[in-house]
């Protein structure tokens, strides 16, 4: 009885274990990407905030790399945290247009079925604000809310300091 309970824990412990290498692999690729000096006007660069479901109440913290894969497209590479100690990351491609002043983004991507299946996303963006709306097929649908950051300590799970109002 206690046998198959301690190799049910030790998988989950190991779960968990192997999300927390993927946590501090994103930090890595986050100071490397925090250190370099993006123009003050540009959507790439580093972002944290925080991700709402408005379908079951979940949220947690998020950071987001994006960078300038050609004219009018970005990748965001995303690390979430969800219920506080489980991290998750993920990609999405960002179609982005912008007038100077605002960018406009949209795109789609399937996370697989475990995390919800396809994400269509819709969103804007200043140099210091970044707002995505998000619909999945398995109904979930929220928001994300970030600011640009400009300083990332060197730890791993380090903070950030948000942009001031540029």
């Amino acid at each position: 009885m206690i046998r198959p309970l301690l190799n049910r824990c030790s998988g989950l412990l190991l779960a968990i274990g192997l999300c927390s290498l993927t946590g501090c692999a994103f930090n890595r690729e986050w100071q490397m990407a925090c250190s370099y000096s993006y123009p003050e006007h540009e959507l790439a660069g580093c972002w944290e905030g925080t991700w709402q479901s408005n379908y079951n109440g979940h949220h947690g913290g998020l950071r987001a790399i994006v960078t300038k894969e050609g004219d009018g497209f970005y990748n965001a590479h995303f690390h979430a945290t969800y219920a506080t100690v489980i991290p998750f990351e993920f990609e999405m491609p960002l179609l982005v247009t912008d007038d100077g002043h605002i960018y406009q983004f949209n795109g789609e991507q399937d996370l697989g079925w475990l995390a919800g299946g396809n994400y269509v996303y819709t969103g804007t963006a200043t140099p210091t604000n970044f707002e995505a709306h998000y619909e999945a097929d398995n109904c979930d649908h929220g928001t994300f809310t970030m600011t640009k950051v400009h300083v990332c300590s060197s730890a791993c799970g380090a903070s950030c300091s948000a942009a001031k109002g540029d």
